[in-house]
């Protein structure tokens, strides 16, 4: 699901984008990590959004949180992009 690369030996996740639309939502939510560190950008499609930061203990413990969202996103109706 999620492509993978190792880099100067930490795992990179490449960004995923998932969008929801409805008829009163326009919403759009962006994951990646790299090494131990999860960076999330959200907000309403067409703006900058913001961004949100989450360090984990692992670059593994961040591939599986990342994973997690990302379903979690799925289930709540977000298509990706």
């Amino acid at each position: 699901m999620l492509g993978l690369s190792l880099i100067k030996g930490e795992i990179d996740m490449a960004k995923v984008r998932l969008e929801y639309k409805d008829k009163v939502s326009q919403k759009f939510w962006e994951v990646s990590a790299t090494g131990s560190t999860i960076n999330v950008k959200y907000g309403k499609l067409g703006t900058a959004g913001q961004n949100s930061v989450k360090k984990k203990g692992t670059p593994d413990a961040a591939k599986k949180e990342v994973e997690k969202m990302i379903k979690s996103k799925l289930k709540k109706g977000y298509k990706k992009k």
